[in-house]
Order: C-alpha cells, then structure tokens, then sequence
C-alpha cells in the first residue's frame, strides 16, 4: 500500500520552517506516484487549501517520500514555503484518481480516498466535517507537544490500515526514515503488521474453512485476537486469543478441527460457518480483551476483510472496516478470497476470488494473462454515458464480470477487471480494458467468452439503457489496420514494378554491349581521310 507515514504540521516557536508530510510505500521499493494526489484540508470551512499532483515523481529505494518545508533534512522531494501546512484543526488526505481533478478550494470529499489524517495542536480544535467525510466514526488526533522537549510529530506506528486514526502515535521527528514508535508492541510499517492474507469459507464442497494471516517470520501472535463480526448491529459473535509464531514462510493458518495439518497450522477453531451468510467482517485486533457484544470499533484495529455469499449493500455498521467483497459461497468448487497486489502503479493490496491454498503463495489474476476487452456497441443515446461516466463505468464493470461468471465460472471479482474506460460518439459506445486471468486455462475461457459476447445476438441492458453487439461496430475497430494493410500492399507493388523496370532495362544495355563486342565493324569499308583534310576540319 501507499500510505500517509508521518506528518509534523506544528514546530516550537514562530518558525514553521521544518513542516513535512511522510508517505510510504509497504513495499519498501522504488514505486511510481502516477495518479497519486495529496491535498491538505482546512478544518474550519472544510475546504482545501494546497493540492499537490504527485505524477512524475516516485518515492526511493526504501519506499519513503517527503513533502515539506525547505528546512527539513533530508531534503523533501517536493518542497513547500515555510508555514504552509497548517497547525489544525485540519487534515492531510492521500488520493488516487487517473479521471478525478482535484484542486483548491474544492469541498471536502471521499472520492479516491487512499487514506487521511485528521489533526489538531490544540485540544479545543474542531474538525467535524472532515472527520465526518474522512475518517468516519473516529476521533481527532492530537499532537501533544508536551511529548517531547524537541519536536514532535504523529508517526504510524499501530497499523497498516489505512484511514485508522489509531494507527498514529506521537513520536521524534525521523523524516524517510522508519518511525520512532515508543512502545515495543508497536505494529512497525517495517516488517511486523499482521494482514489477512486468505479467507476459505464454508461451502458445499470446501474440505475445511481456514483464515491465513501474514506477518513478519518468526514474529509473535501473543496479544493479538481475531474477531468475527455480524451485519446486526455490526456485534461480534466469536473471538479467538491468537498465540504462536509465524513460520518461516510468514504465514499463519487458522483452520477447522479436522482439518490438515502442517508447520503453517498450529491454531484451530471450532466452526466458523455462519460467516458465510450476509455480510460479515474478520479483523484483527491488538488486545485480548474482546467483550462478547462488542461492536465492530477501529480502536487498536490492525486488519480487517469485509465480504458476503452475494450483492448487497453493506450496513453502516461495518463500512468503515474497508471495502467489501463478494464470494461464491455456493459455488461447485471450494474459492477463497485471497489477498492480491494490485496493480496499474497504486500497488493497493485488495482481494481477489481464487482458489485455496493455505500456507502457500496465493493464486492471483496476473497480467501476463490478460485479455483485451475492445467492445463496441450501439446505443440509442449517449447522454447518460458521458454525464453519469464513472457511475455507468462501475456498472458496465459489474455486469461484464457477471456475464463471464456465468458462462465460465471462473470465480472472478473485480481485481480482474483492469484500466476499464468508455467512450460514447454517435451512438457507438466502446468500452477498453482488460482482463485479467489467473492462469493459461482460464485465459483461454475469457477469449472464448468475449468472442460469444460480441457475436451475441441478443440485446442486454446496463442500468435500464439497453445495448447491442453490432459487425459493423466491431468491424469499425479493425478497419485502420485493414486500411493500413491496404496502402502497404500498394506500395509493395510499386517498389516491385520499379525494381522490375530497372532490372529489364540493365538487361538490354547489357545484351547490346555484349552484341556490339561479338560483331565488330568491318574496317576494309572505312573510307580513309587524308591528315591534312582532318587538319584542316580541326
């Protein structure tokens, strides 16, 4: 993930000279800002007051990129006028968009929401609004100056949740370096936050249900609890005390009683079959004391995956957790949902439908296998295309991923569906992107599908605007290269006359020379002229 690291918008005294926004990328590589926006809020009238477009600029080698006043040391690969960050209430947002513009002044808003910041200095501070719209449910962070006698700046030091105001700490400065987190239970961005990194649940054909967890190898699990929580009333109905270490291989499995039993798993559990009914969420959490109705809350939050058996729309009691996913609980084959890399340069981790493997490297779409989509179709107008794009665009998403689960059941979700765009001219709507397969096998089911959906005869709708697949469309797609191919050969065949032309006519002069040289001029018939004749004539 790219994530918000470390911001010190306060500095002792008037000079405000040493301000400075950290991100970090958990990947701790070079990694590309492409789309990546950072906008600074103010938290009196929810407005922003600095945008900064991050294209063209890419973090360093250890993952770290610093935005900040011209006295920061390391120098800020963007620098800022001194005291441009504001002291608070107000708030720091990190955003990733290749369609949003984003710029000063604009409201406040969640749309591209990477992760955020909400801030204060000072206690009597207030940011409602932007809590409301940011970090929904939690509270503002409060930079306590009495921390430290130098100064001081709030650090991620608890998790690598995004958007989790308890994430942060207040520590010592320690620009692109890694946070100086007081305590040692601290989840470091290093190397020693704990992930769901695959969930197998309960179906008609699935040997066993399991929850694989990642960490650093050899890292302890003391302390730690994986709770289950309900869409009623978003309440917990089971909690397990995790113990242990992580393996070698950085995984932990939790699995059913009876299940296999390898180095990975050394944790079992009783039943966790209702997790495959309505929304549901499993999260992590660094405490043992989980009450038996507790509430789904982001307080000491390390990690969380929020999913359902079908589409729904998720109550407001677990939203905040993250983003939701569907799985085909009921599918002939046992899926799970496992934790990808995604892709196109924001390297968000999300999850993808794939097949079980516990204690081992999860299966994931790729884009060596990718598909190009190239549809066209006719429609009857174009307005609600280009007015209502994004909202059309996420709907012609869901049902072109509806339409290849049923025809291959390749159990795909959206990670699949990369770098989806419409366009719409006179009627003629085209839609680009990719998709992606996990293997060859089902690469080759995804080009079948497509080539059935364009020869598909029948209309369908999307939203209530109906569609269909035309010849004359597609065949508008390939006719520059038909066009191109034309004019090619074209010029094929002039060159080749030319060439031609020319070789004939070197043939000739050389037959004549040849001629000329085998049948000489008969010198007995050369009239002989007198010198002084030539003389004179010179």
């Amino acid at each position: 993930k790219l994530l918000i690291s470390e911001i010190n918008p306060d500095n002792p005294g008037g000079r405000e000279d040493t301000e400075y926004v950290e991100l970090f990328y958990t990947g701790r590589r070079r990694f590309d800002l492409q789309g990546y926006w950072l906008v600074l809020y103010n938290g009196k009238n929810s407005l922003a007051y600095r945008v900064l477009d991050l294209s063209g600029y890419h973090t360093n080698e250890l993952g770290y990129f610093l935005v900040g006043s011209g006295a920061v040391s390391p120098p800020p690969m963007i620098r800022l006028p001194s005291n441009t960050i504001q002291n608070g209430a107000d708030a720091v947002a990190l955003y990733y968009s290749n369609t949003t513009f984003y710029k000063v002044n604009m409201a406040v808003t969640a749309k591209g929401l990477v992760d955020a910041v909400v801030y204060t200095s000072r206690m009597s501070e207030k940011a409602d609004q932007l809590i409301k719209v940011l970090v929904p449910g939690q509270s503002i962070l409060y930079e306590n100056d009495s921390h430290s006698t130098e100064d001081e700046s709030l650090s991620r030091c608890n998790s690598l949740s995004a958007i989790l105001q308890s994430s942060f700490q207040v520590t010592v400065m320690t620009p692109l370096q890694e946070n100086s987190c007081s305590n040692s239970s601290a989840l470091l961005p290093s190397d020693s936050a704990i992930l769901i990194n695959e969930l197998c649940l309960v179906n008609s054909t699935a040997p066993y249900p399991f929850i694989e967890l990642k960490g650093k190898p050899g890292a302890s699990l003391k302390g730690h609890s994986l709770v289950f929580f309900s869409e009623k009333e978003g309440k917990t109905y089971a909690s397990i005390p995790l113990w242990g270490t992580f393996g070698v291989t950085g995984l932990f499995v939790v699995t059913l009683d009876g299940g296999p039993k390898h180095d990975e798993m050394k944790l079992t559990f009783k039943d966790i079959s209702a997790a495959s009914e309505g929304y549901s969420a499993i999260a992590v959490y660094n405490t043992n004391l989980i009450p038996g109705d507790m509430k789904a809350t982001s307080e000491n939050l390390v990690d969380a995956v929020v999913y359902t058996c079908g589409p729904s729309t998720v109550g407001r009691h677990l939203n905040f957790l993250g983003p939701s996913y569907v799985v085909p609980c009921k599918d002939d084959r046992p899926l799970s949902l496992s934790r990808c890399s995604c892709c196109n340069g924001s390297a968000e981790l999300q999850f993808a439908v794939s097949d079980p493997t516990p204690g081992l490297q999860n299966i994931c779409p790729q884009n060596s296998f990718a598909v190009d989509l190239n549809l066209c179709f006719l429609t009857p107008n174009c307005s609600t295309w280009t007015l209502n794009h994004e909202r059309m665009l996420k709907s012609m998403g869901k049902m072109l991923l509806n339409s290849l689960e049923e025809n291959c059941s390749c159990g795909v979700s959206e990670l699949y569906l990369q770098e989806l765009n419409l366009t719409c001219v006179d009627s003629l709507l085209k839609v680009s992107g990719q998709m992606w397969a996990r293997l060859p096998e089902e690469q080759q089911s995804i080009i079948a599908w497509r080539q059935g959906f364009l020869a598909s005869p029948h209309p369908f709708s999307v939203e209530g605007r109906m569609l269909k697949s035309s010849a004359e469309c597609v065949a508008l797609k390939s006719a520059p290269s038909m066009l191109q191919s034309s004019s090619s050969f074209q010029g094929w065949e002039i060159a080749l006359f030319v060439v031609g032309s020319l070789l004939l006519l070197l043939l000739l002069v050389g037959l004549a020379f040849y001629f000329i040289r085998r049948h000489p001029l008969n010198y007995t018939s050369i009239e002989m002229n007198d010198r002084r004749e030539i003389a004179a004539d010179f």
